[in-house]
């Protein structure tokens, strides 16, 4: 590492309580860094009901550090953080971590990031366990891929990084297929090196499901090798989520998020080139959320409601066969439905 190395902390910023922002500030004050290491940190206001201005006034930041704000119309997290990142010289910043204004950090995530990251040329993209406000367990004892791991199930497997505690590496290929698997990286645990992917962005695409999975996945493809620790060394906690709050079916947003899962993996299926086994998972994702997307459309329709053009013409954009065949893929869910076979 150089004497003086600069990361970059990347923060889209929307949400509708005051001193949300400031105590995902304080977690980055708090970090345990040598005096080497620089912050610059980026916060994109993302036309959020409630300033930024008053949060990160009440944070001090040490003198090395620096804080930059950038306002944009309301565009998504992914346009936000792209925003970021288009602000920043690869030749001055060759690490970027990403946290969302209602996440923590614990005071030793950046410093075991960089260690990892730094402690060979090869290793690009690093991730670690967390927790969330909600629930008990960590998103690694959750993920059933990780629990197939730890009791070797599956295999290849990550292995051990020599000399670094908690610390897993896995090669591009497994790391590509366990993405595809899986959301395995909180975006809040991501850092990476920028100055190797300095035109890597989110897919502003896929606004309401999937721009930072894709994203994660695009890294874990071209990284020479991927890096993880089983420590969780970030808390993501309660504010605005598009995602999250996605779920109820009968809200028009769940709908959207589902026709933007037929346009995740459609793009999975375009842009990358996958064996066998990972090309027929996706296959199956696809024509399972194609027809709870036909059903939930067919339910708002039902209900008087319009279907949202945009998503629509995402999805016929790529692939006009797979709105032609909606009211196929609705019957396939119907006959699901009354034969019990209602795993959604």
């Amino acid at each position: 590492m150089n004497s003086d190395t600069t990361i970059a902390v990347v923060i889209p910023f929307y949400q509708r309580e005051k001193g949300i922002l400031a105590r995902a500030l304080r977690s980055v004050v708090a970090q345990d860094i040598p005096d080497s290491i620089c912050l610059k940190v980026v916060i994109v206001d993302d036309s959020s009901p409630v300033s930024p201005v008053d949060d990160i006034a009440s944070v001090t930041f040490d003198a090395r550090h620096r804080i930059e704000l950038i306002s944009q119309p309301n565009g998504g997290p992914g346009t936000a953080r792209n925003l970021a990142l288009a602000t920043l010289d690869p030749a001055e910043v060759p690490f970027v971590a990403f946290l969302d204004s209602d996440d923590e950090w614990k005071t030793e995530h950046l410093r075991k990031a960089i260690a990892t990251l730094s402690a060979s040329p090869d290793y690009d993209f690093y991730f670690c366990d967390h927790t969330r406000f909600n629930t008990d367990k960590s998103w690694f004892e959750e993920s059933e891929i990780f629990q197939k791991w730890a009791k070797g199930d599956i295999s290849p497997a990550p292995v051990p990084v020599p000399g670094l505690e908690n610390i897993y590496q896995m090669p591009s290929r497994l790391a590509f297929s366990a993405f595809l698997a899986e959301y395995l990286s909180q975006t809040s645990t991501v850092v990476y090196r920028f100055a190797k992917f300095p035109d890597a962005r989110f897919d502003t695409d896929l606004r309401s499901a999937g721009e930072d999975h894709m994203l994660w996945i695009t890294l874990a493809a071209k990284a020479g090798v991927a890096v993880f620790s089983t420590e969780r060394n970030v808390i993501c906690g309660q504010g605005v989520n598009i995602y999250f709050s996605a779920f109820d079916w009968n809200l028009p947003q769940t709908i959207d998020r589902y026709g933007y899962l037929v346009v995740f993996l459609t793009k999975l299926k375009r842009n990358f080139e996958m064996g066998g086994p990972d090309k027929q998972m996706i296959e199956t994702r696809l024509a399972k959320f194609s027809k709870v997307y036909a059903y939930l459309l067919a339910r708002s329709l039902a209900k008087g409601r319009a279907p949202n053009r945009v998503v629509l013409s995402k999805i016929f954009k790529l692939d006009p066969a797979r709105v032609i065949g909606l009211p196929v893929s609705l019957v396939l869910m119907l006959k699901d439905k009354r034969s019990g076979n209602w795993d959604w």
